[in-house]
């Protein structure tokens, strides 16, 4: 038994085959993926986790049903066991398996809302416009720097105090990131993504996802959830609805969020699901920000169902 801290990855770390052990060893994962295939409707939620290729997977509209079920199905397989949950957090999308693994709205309710995320994310820009790149080894104040000088391009995720991720118009975050090359920046990646994500790009689809959100049952949950687009913590429904609205064109405050987290006393975690990406980040948080606190976190990533017996 033990209470943790759980994190929930975003989009990018989907992989063929996510979730399949769980599926076949797991009764309570099992059960997530048999309600997730009959409301995906066209789609088989199964296939694509389990058999889609990386190609198939990566694709918008695919990744964030099937990276938050199996994430959901995880959290709910460790929860069977006797791990609860003290705080909750997700990367961008993984807010949303965040605000379902605390109870807020249900499972049901969480797929069908990143479904229209997912489309409303990959229709927000039909002329692929924009596009996102990865900054690792400048400051954030150099990058903002940068953003401002060239224009049209913003910092989108600011995932540790040296790795940022900067979006906005394709020709602009191209220029930004050799900007940031030439001050010193150790690398840039350009990003497999459609579009200008956590930008004022995506007002319009903003406001869709407002609607969206006010069309589903808001619960009291039984945790705080950190909010990617404020980097505080809340149990307030109606504050996580908002704060969800703003993630869509708000950066990712993924770093002053841990470090909150941890400076409240939380400093045990479980990343519940596919990856390691966060227990990377959260390394890196501890390696760039000298404190005795962050030094002590412990990130555990659970792949498969025998690593979640050993919790």
């Amino acid at each position: 038994m033990g209470r943790y801290g759980f994190l929930f990855p975003g989009q990018g770390s989907q992989k063929p085959g996510m979730g399949k052990e769980f599926y076949e060893k797991n009764e309570t994962a099992r059960g997530i993926f048999d309600t997730a295939e009959k409301l995906m409707g066209d789609r088989s939620l199964k296939a694509l986790c389990f058999e889609a290729s990386d190609e198939e997977l990566t694709k918008t509209e695919n990744a964030q049903p099937a990276l938050y079920t199996v994430c959901y199905a995880v959290y709910q397989a460790l929860r069977a066991m006797g791990h609860e949950g003290e705080v909750y957090a997700g990367h961008s999308l993984g807010e949303y398996t965040a605000v379902a693994a605390a109870g807020y709205i249900s499972f049901e309710d969480g797929l069908r809302l990143v479904q229209t995320r997912g489309l409303l994310m990959r229709d927000c820009d039909p002329e692929r416009k924009g596009g996102m790149t990865a900054i690792i080894g400048l400051d954030a104040g150099a990058v903002r720097a940068v953003c401002e000088e060239v224009g049209g391009v913003f910092p989108a995720n600011f995932n540790t105090p040296s790795q940022l991720v900067i979006s906005g118009l394709k020709e602009n975050v191209k220029a930004a990131a050799q900007r940031c090359s030439s001050l010193g920046a150790k690398r840039t990646k350009v990003l497999n993504v459609g579009g200008a994500f956590h930008t004022r790009y995506l007002a319009g689809a903003a406001l869709e996802m407002e609607k969206a959100l006010g069309r589903v049952e808001w619960k009291s949950g039984k945790g705080k959830v950190a909010s990617n687009a404020t980097a505080q913590v809340t149990s307030d429904p109606a504050l996580i609805r908002e704060n969800l609205v703003k993630q869509l064109v708000s950066p990712v405050l993924w770093s002053d969020s841990m470090i909150g987290l941890i400076r409240m006393g939380h400093t045990k975690y479980v990343e519940g699901g596919p990856g390691g990406l966060l227990r990377g980040l959260a390394r890196s948080i501890a390696r760039d920000v000298p404190r005795d606190a962050v030094r002590n976190v412990q990130v555990i990533s659970v792949e498969k169902p025998d690593d979640a017996a050993g919790l």
